[in-house]
């Protein structure tokens, strides 16, 4: 791993790049089975701010504009112009094709998380259930069995996996929880990303959802479909809120293609 700027970045293969942007809790470590089945890329997957190797916690100061504009300076250094992402990284991926839409040229958004848009349901009760246990146990493994419990269904479609399951438990093992504490969670999801906003994204969007996904989610890529200029939205059967780590060599190919 490498650390360029404020992120703690991961790269894999040759060709043209791609930034990989995970979802919450996660780190770039489980994109490994998807890059290898995508050899003709460059991939580039970052550490989200409080998230795997990155040590500063993530911040709701600067927000998403603000995160957005360090994510840019990646694409500029690292000559990337194609971006995937997952859950909660689609909305920082969507913040960056708002702000700097001369940078991102192809976007990947698995399980679309429009900022201000559909959300899942019971994902609020559930932060403040992680907020309580964290103020009294910090963190470890009690805050992962919490997080992947459902509802919220996130995790439901890895319980039919379970290798990937575990991979994935591990990783949200390891996680920090800063966020919850000083209160970042809670003001970026406050923010939003207006229809108006959305429309001038001249990106070529592909919106990635779960066939057994939450409706919210299905929701945020028919707003998307709507509202971008060029969108397009492909559903994967028989998983969840994690496609592209529930079944990558299904999803593979229609990245490929997209990117």
């Amino acid at each position: 791993m490498s650390s360029p700027g404020h992120f703690a970045v991961r790269e894999h293969g040759s060709g043209p790049g791609v930034l990989w942007l995970h979802g919450y809790t996660m780190d770039s470590s489980l994109w490994q089975p998807l890059w290898e089945l995508l050899p003709d890329w460059r991939h580039v997957g970052v550490d989200l701010p409080g998230h795997g190797a990155t040590s500063r916690p993530l911040s709701a100061e600067g927000g998403f504009a603000g995160l957005a504009s360090e994510l840019a300076d990646v694409l500029r250094s690292r000559n990337i112009s194609r971006v995937v992402a997952l859950s909660f990284g689609t909305t920082a991926a969507l913040q960056l094709a708002i702000d700097h839409p001369d940078l991102v040229s192809r976007l990947v958004l698995a399980a679309p998380t429009v900022a201000g848009g559909a959300g899942a349901p019971r994902v609020a009760e559930r932060y403040r259930d992680l907020r309580r246990l964290f103020a009294t146990f910090g963190p470890g493994r009690h805050m992962t069995d919490l997080w992947m419990q459902s509802p919220p269904d996130i995790f439901r479609g890895t319980e039919s996996r379970p290798l990937v399951r575990e991979r994935i438990r591990t990783v949200v093992d390891r996680h920090r929880w800063t966020e919850l504490a000083n209160g970042a969670m809670r003001q970026l999801n406050q923010h939003l990303q207006s229809t108006a906003a959305l429309a001038g994204i001249p990106a070529s969007v592909l919106c990635v959802v779960g066939e057994q996904d939450m409706p919210a989610f299905g929701d945020n890529a028919g707003t998307l479909r709507r509202t971008v200029p060029d969108c397009r939205v492909t559903t994967v059967p028989g998983t969840g809120h994690l496609p592209l780590l529930e079944s990558p060599e299904v999803v593979a190919p229609e990245i490929g293609a997209h990117l």
